[in-house]
């Protein structure tokens, strides 16, 4: 097979781009057969370059960051592209695709958050087209059974179209203590903290985050709260908020984080807390778990179905719920061992080979039904 791997949206390392690069290092490692053709934008991220000698990388001349022009490339030109290099079978590891593609097409659909917002701006009416459009493809693949009931209330798909794959937990690197404290002095971060990572945006829940925190250092001043993550500022003004709230000094956002800087904030913290208000999955929920760190998170979407019984949860809607979970699992000792224990044993259940395994048969089945129909 001839499998086209559409790269052109990734402007930069979110969780999106995490679970492509995932993916795609499983599918280098397991599939020396097929050949497969990656198609980047101009920014080109070099985390989703590998060097395995069936990857063929072709960068176009697209950059994701213009808005307007962005769809136009997408729609109309990228198509060219598939025909172009005879593809097979066109897989969309996050939403956008294209209408004509010239081929079969397996997307997935993370989540629907975007789906809630009525306003009628260019942005929310164009997702929605390419949610739609993304249910007419071959195959459908969402990452959580709550995804899938999400999907199937927005849109009329047949319930077999899509599947659900786990994806998996991606290995964290261990760094010595001397390595630890250099990378947390360099961030000028201090311990005892808790932390966030993922977008900061509004459906993050950032805002009860922090309203909860303040409660929290309120009563314990030594306690501080890391953010990281990249900020989306025309969504959410971080710093007035901050402000508003009287936490400058107390809550620290250290921006998007490298491999390394990401490890050493997990192992260090007192604990994720991860209180969204939707997620369709909750990666960093595993992470954390993975490096023995105990989880606050809420008990509402994916990240109860993710995080099993290895997490606190909280309502994310109750601002004195999560500064008492917050509380608890800080200072309840017996708590924290138990939260590590089942979350070393939660972790079990997901893995990148076998998502990358799933996804590859998929592949094939889409491909095999197309050779013969």
């Amino acid at each position: 097979m001839r499998i086209g791997i559409n790269l052109l949206q990734f402007k930069e390392i979110t969780g999106l781009a995490i679970y492509t690069q995932n993916i795609l290092e499983n599918f280098g490692k397991l599939d020396k057969e097929d050949e497969f053709f990656l198609f980047t934008n101009q920014i080109d991220l070099p985390e989703l370059h590998f060097d395995f000698p069936n990857f063929h990388y072709i960068k176009l001349p697209v950059n994701p960051k213009k808005k307007f022009l962005w769809p136009f490339f997408e729609q109309m030109i990228f198509p060219l592209y598939l025909v172009k290099y005879k593809m097979d079978i066109l897989f969309c590891p996050a939403i956008l695709n294209p209408l004509i593609s010239f081929c079969k097409k397996v997307t997935v659909i993370h989540d629907c958050v975007y789906l809630y917002d009525r306003g009628f701006t260019f942005k929310n009416l164009y997702m929605r087209f390419i949610t739609w459009l993304a249910t007419k493809s071959s195959q459908v693949i969402t990452i959580s059974n709550f995804s899938k009931k999400e999907i199937l209330s927005f849109f009329e798909v047949p319930d077999q179209k899509i599947k659900v794959i786990y994806p998996g937990v991606q290995k964290i690197l261990s760094l010595n203590k001397e390595e630890s404290e250099k990378i947390l002095r360099k961030l000028n971060v201090k311990k005892p903290y808790f932390f966030y990572i993922g977008l900061i945006v509004p459906h993050k829940n950032i805002l009860n985050l922090l309203k909860a925190f303040k409660i929290v250092n309120k009563k314990y001043p030594d306690y501080s709260l890391i953010l990281a993550g990249y900020l989306r500022p025309e969504l959410l003004d971080l710093e007035g908020t901050m402000k508003k709230l009287n936490l400058q000094g107390k809550v620290q956002y250290v921006g998007p984080v490298k491999e390394k800087e990401k490890a050493v904030l997990y192992k260090n913290s007192v604990a994720l807390v991860f209180p969204s208000f939707h997620e369709g999955f909750g990666l960093p929920v595993l992470e954390a778990q993975s490096l023995g760190v105990p989880v606050l998170t809420s008990n509402v979407t994916a990240l109860p179905e993710v995080a099993g019984e290895g997490a606190l949860y909280v309502n994310p809607y109750n601002v004195e719920e999560i500064a008492r979970g917050m509380e608890r699992i800080a200072f309840d000792e017996n708590l924290r061992k138990d939260l590590i224990r089942k979350g070393f044993e939660n972790i079990k259940r997901f893995s990148w080979e076998r998502a990358a395994k799933e996804l590859l048969k998929v592949f094939k089945e889409v491909y095999e039904s197309s050779s013969s129909s």
